[in-house]
């Protein structure tokens, strides 16, 4: 009986809120009249607007488009934290702390946060002229990263992605008179965060270069730029909002994709991505308890060892980040997740015997070097979307003319950078006993196996240049031995960028040495402390250096011992001609 009446009180209530003309009656108008003189939030101005718009109110029917539409509008209005921001002050000293709890990556990158987050502590919340802007592959932590800043600052923290939006309107709002009119997305996500001082992480910044105008851009940049969004105007809205409190952090994948409008205004921070030492103690303190939880899983029910995770790493993930390496956690976890929904409840193991078990065949197989040394193959360092990686080079000699064959899906910056090692080991023939005349009666072919994956960057240089000098002076190149950097055609080695995925690459394989350019060697601080222990450096400035140091003595091939034979009878021929000569000569001379 008592629910019944309460639905009779309920639509006695709502036949009462309006009269027969459909006309909303002065009870409802009080109420909202009161919402709108005791919100705190709301500046002067917007008071006396959404006032005329309750007073417009009185003479519409709520059947009517119009009245649907100036409701919405005072209630969008009233969302709006105008004034609300934060209250809580956060600590400082404390700040560091939590973001070492809540993200796990680079001291460097750490530090450049804290300043931008001290410099907010002095300055009331404002923010410094430029913009930050987060670089890195997915699943390097940008979004982790940007979760922890807003928790060690008491901040609310809103993810919103500007990929798709492709009109000014999208960002800046429609105005009213449209149909269907709504606020942009940056008003939308401060009413979401409910505070005028939220942290919030704009993501796909860079697919707004795939459109044609530069007006979705220059919106954005209006909005995020501390230069103008103190009076941001939303086109809905109609009142200036002032953004500057607002913690406007943006994330891209590349910045080469990202618009010029807004590349000269970003500090950009790159996410290098993690070595596999850094993605194990990640799994273990943050994604393995994320995971087990949502899967209803105690920690008595899976175990992973470290070996279970490197070789999930190793087999089973290609990226410089953690989305593959979470995913496979996530398929085990499934796996027995199933399995103590039947009743069964032991302890599962996972280690290496028995990753294959949960994951299926490995995917992926690291390069190795060879076991000795060979003529024409050297080990060379990339740095790829995936992390660093093994660029095995192999070179060939065969009779010809002299061309320089490349094949292996390579990009200009490689074809050029092959053209230039060759010139330079053509110039350096006398120095590595090379005859000149085989550059002419000679071809070589530059491969780099997996053809099907294109390559292209400038690090490859250096290992093609002792590839091409081994072939043409046959000798053998170490295999305890990868290298990185650039060559010019006076045999200067460039620095080259990624060192930290390349140096990690070689010491998974297992590569005590490694042949770095001078320039590079103030980056190797930044390594981990086992890696640097294990591993020896070779900093070089030369390919000279890299041809001393790489090259193994001359081990002639049947070919050149043939050769050598010929040049030995051709010259014992000229001698005995010679001398057959000068004893006619002679002759000749006594009979005159």
């Amino acid at each position: 009986m008592k629910k019944s009446e309460n639905k009779c009180e309920k639509g006695e209530r709502l036949s009462a809120a309006v009269n027969s003309n459909g006309v909303i009656p002065g009870r409802v108008l009080r109420d909202l009249r009161k919402r709108v003189n005791s919100s705190r939030s709301i500046t002067k101005d917007v008071r006396e607007r959404c006032l005329t718009e309750i007073d417009r109110l009185e003479h519409l029917s709520d059947a009517s488009v119009e009245y649907g539409a100036t409701r919405q509008y005072i209630e969008w209005l009233l969302s709006i934290p105008w004034k609300a921001g934060s209250k809580r002050q956060f600590d400082f000293k404390k700040v560091e702390q939590r973001i070492d709890q809540n993200y796990y990556g680079s001291q460097k990158i750490k530090n450049k946060i804290l300043e931008r987050i001290a410099i907010r502590k002095l300055t009331g919340n404002s923010s410094i002229n430029s913009i930050l802007c987060l670089a890195g592959v997915p699943g390097t932590g940008k979004a982790s990263l940007a979760k922890a800043m807003a928790k060690a600052m008491d901040k609310e923290f809103i993810r919103i992605s500007v990929g798709g939006l492709s009109k000014a309107t999208d960002i800046k709002g429609s105005n009213r008179t449209s149909l269907g009119a709504l606020p942009g997305i940056i008003i939308q996500t401060l009413k979401n965060a409910g505070t005028i001082d939220p942290v919030v992480l704009i993501e796909d910044v860079e697919y707004l270069a795939e459109e044609a105008s530069t007006v979705p851009a220059m919106s954005l940049l209006e909005a995020i730029d501390p230069r103008y969004n103190c009076r941001f105007l939303d086109n809905y809205i109609g009142f200036p909002v002032d953004l500057s409190n607002v913690f406007f952090i943006c994330a891209v994948k590349s910045t080469e994709d990202v618009p010029d409008l807004l590349s000269h205004r970003f500090e950009v921070i790159e996410l290098p991505g993690y070595i596999e030492k850094e993605k194990i103690h990640i799994a273990q303190k943050y994604i393995i308890p994320t995971v087990l939880k949502k899967h209803g899983l105690l920690k008595k029910n899976i175990v992973f060892s470290e070996n279970g995770l490197k070789k999930i790493i190793r087999n089973y993930t290609l990226e410089a980040g953690l989305l593959q390496f979470k995913r496979q956690i996530e398929v085990i976890c499934r796996h027995v997740a199933k399995e103590k929904a039947v009743g069964n409840n032991k302890t599962w193991m996972v280690n290496e015997k028995t990753v294959g078990s949960f994951l299926g065949t490995a995917q992926y197989t690291l390069e190795k070097p060879g076991d000795s040394p060979e003529i024409g193959v050297a080990i060379g360092l990339a740095w790829t979307g995936q992390g660093g990686d093994l660029m095995i080079i192999e070179g060939l000699r065969m009779k010809g003319s002299g061309e320089v064959i490349t094949t292996g899906s390579l990009g200009e910056v490689m074809k050029e950078s092959i053209q230039a090692a060759h010139s330079y080991v053509r110039s350096k023939a006398d120095v590595l006993g090379i005859d000149h005349g085989d550059f002419d009666n000679f071809d070589i072919h530059i491969h780099f196996p997996s053809g099907a994956i294109p390559k292209d960057g400038p690090s490859a240089g250096a290992a093609v240049s002792l590839v091409i000098a081994s072939v043409m002076a046959e000798r053998p190149i170490r295999n305890d031995i990868a290298m990185t950097g650039e060559v010019t055609l006076r045999g200067k080695v460039l620095q080259v960028g990624g060192l930290i995925e390349k140096v990690s690459a070689a010491y998974r394989a297992g590569i005590p040495t490694i042949f770095v350019p001078k320039d590079n060697k103030k980056e190797l601080k930044d390594l981990p402390a086992d890696i640097l222990k294990k591993t020896k450096f070779i900093f070089i400035e030369s390919v000279d250096d890299i041809f001393a140091r790489g090259l193994l003595d001359f081990v002639p091939s049947s070919y050149t011992l043939e050769k050598l034979f010929a040049e030995e009878l051709n010259k014992a021929k000229n001698r005995k001609k010679t001398g057959a000569s000068r004893k006619i000569a002679a002759k000749g001379k006594k009979k005159k």
